[in-house]
């Protein structure tokens, strides 16, 4: 692979303006730029949303405030005057590299139009990736490969690799530590287990049920003699009102916490509990134990998961018979499915000083989590593959071929839909409606069914399944 000469680069632009945790995500890949360039300038284009976990970060030199992303976010048309007005600013920084992390076009023009001479993003984009002189294939269609490794594909051409396992960075400041114990002493828990569950959730996930949140809540504070502190954006400030008056002696409600005291807080727990969302990538970070519960049915933890922390994830596959969409879905079926008792089991553990694994056992489990698999066929080498999927707690569902055969293409799609099909691996005679459905899946589903045709291999361990899985999925 082409590289870039390291004596070109003095000023580095990195762009990640979006979520907090996409920008928490990327800090392994900035202290790695600051490790490879010790003497260069860093500069990080984020939003005034996010820049919080990063402000005090020794890696970063600079923090330009974007106000871009909320147009692309939103689907509003960027005027001339503003791309106009970006243009000349980063002209004038003179920086010699830009890394598009999240990868939208505006960045990509707006640094190709101010002359920047090494410019790096996702080769994906085919639309604009002739916008960068250094794009690398990120391989997002794999999605059971971390956000971290993603985003370290994207140093590459800087001749960095990912070595060993980098930690999530997040450095509070004094002050929001200050007012964080502070928050502690005041409410009578200094020297309590300090346990923190966040009722919010993420765009991409479904809440848990309030009433398991509730029962949780009571097994906690009456297993530890403490008070559950209770966290939660403005969206979830109603819901907090409602179960306060009951719960009153039970929880500390800091549903609404500004964000610089939240870290500041975060930073002296014990244990955090939430579904998948910035807060949650924050406490990673900040290497709190950590529970973090998938409702919805097609979230693949395989991306977001929590990253070299000790954590426990807990993720069901109900059996819903409806396409997986959390941001318009109106149904509870999946809220109930994880029990609060589930929960409470995975804090005793962590709180006892479990759940630090391997990198190698981190990544079996993001795959495990992520892989929903349907096993078509009969005969020897089918059974092997089913025991080998079994053995390692793979979720997979089994047929003949003949079953499916009888099966129509509508409940072929029902069957991937009910139980999330992404994997369809044949161990037979592939046919038309087989290949058909696959394809169709990419209308109804938002991760589209891969269709494995019987290539005649043979696999012995579950390593050289996964393998062969994310192989696939990269092409």
């Amino acid at each position: 692979m082409r590289q870039i000469d390291p004596s070109q680069i003095k000023k580095i632009l990195v762009i990640r303006p979006d979520a907090i945790g996409d920008l928490v995500l990327t800090t392994p890949a900035i202290s790695a730029l600051r490790s490879k360039y010790p003497q260069a300038h860093i500069a990080v284009l984020a939003r005034e949303y996010n820049q919080i976990v990063i402000k005090n970060n020794p890696a970063v030199d600079e923090i330009i405030i974007d106000d871009l992303y909320d147009r692309i976010y939103n689907r509003q048309r960027i005027g001339l005057s503003l791309y106009r007005q970006w243009i000349k600013r980063l002209r004038q920084k003179e920086f010699d590299i830009m890394i598009n992390f999240c990868g939208e076009f505006p960045y990509a023009l707006i640094a190709f139009l101010a002359g920047i001479p090494y410019r790096i993003g996702d080769k994906g984009k085919v639309l604009y990736s002739w916008l960068y002189n250094f794009p690398i294939f990120q391989r997002f269609s794999s999605w059971a490969i971390h956000e971290v490794e993603h985003n370290f594909e994207l140093l590459k051409p800087l001749g960095i690799k990912m070595t060993n396992t980098p930690k999530l960075r997040i450095y509070p400041g004094k002050e929001a530590v200050s007012k964080g114990i502070k928050l502690i002493e005041e409410n009578g828990l200094k020297g309590k287990k300090l346990i923190m569950v966040n009722i919010g959730t993420g765009g991409g996930n479904k809440p848990w049920n309030i009433e398991n949140f509730k029962e949780l809540i009571r097994i906690l504070s009456n297993k530890y003699n403490t008070k559950i502190i209770l966290l939660g954006g403005p969206k979830e400030k109603a819901i907090a009102e409602t179960i306060l008056p009951e719960m009153k002696h039970q929880i500390l409600n800091l549903v609404g916490l500004p964000l610089e005291i939240l870290i500041g807080l975060l930073s002296q727990m014990h244990l955090y509990i939430g579904n998948d969302t910035g807060p949650t990538h924050m406490a990673v970070a900040l290497q709190v134990p950590s529970i973090v519960l998938y409702i919805a049915k097609y979230q693949k933890p395989g991306r977001w998961a929590p990253w070299a922390t000790p954590h426990k994830i807990i993720k069901k596959v109900l059996d819903c018979p409806y396409p997986c969409r959390p941001s318009i879905c109106k149904k509870d079926l999946c809220t109930r499915e994880i029990s609060p008792q589930e929960v409470a089991l995975a804090a005793f553990e962590l709180l006892s000083g479990k759940g630090l694994i391997s990198p190698e056992e981190q990544k079996l489990e993001r795959e495990r989590l992520s892989f929903n698999i349907l096993l078509i066929g009969s005969g020897p080498r089918k059974e092997k593959i089913a025991r080998i999927l079994k053995e390692n707690d793979l979720r997979f569902w089994a047929m003949s071929i003949e079953e499916a055969k009888k099966m129509s293409i509508k409940k072929l799609l029902d069957r991937y839909s009910q139980y999330d099909i992404n994997i369809l691996q044949i161990i037979s005679q592939s046919c038309f409606k087989l290949r058909l459905s696959a394809l169709l899946t990419s209308l109804s589903m938002p991760i589209p069914v891969l269709h494995l045709a019987d290539e005649g291999r043979e696999f012995n361990n579950i390593t050289s399944l996964l393998n062969y899985y994310q192989g696939k999925l990269s092409q």
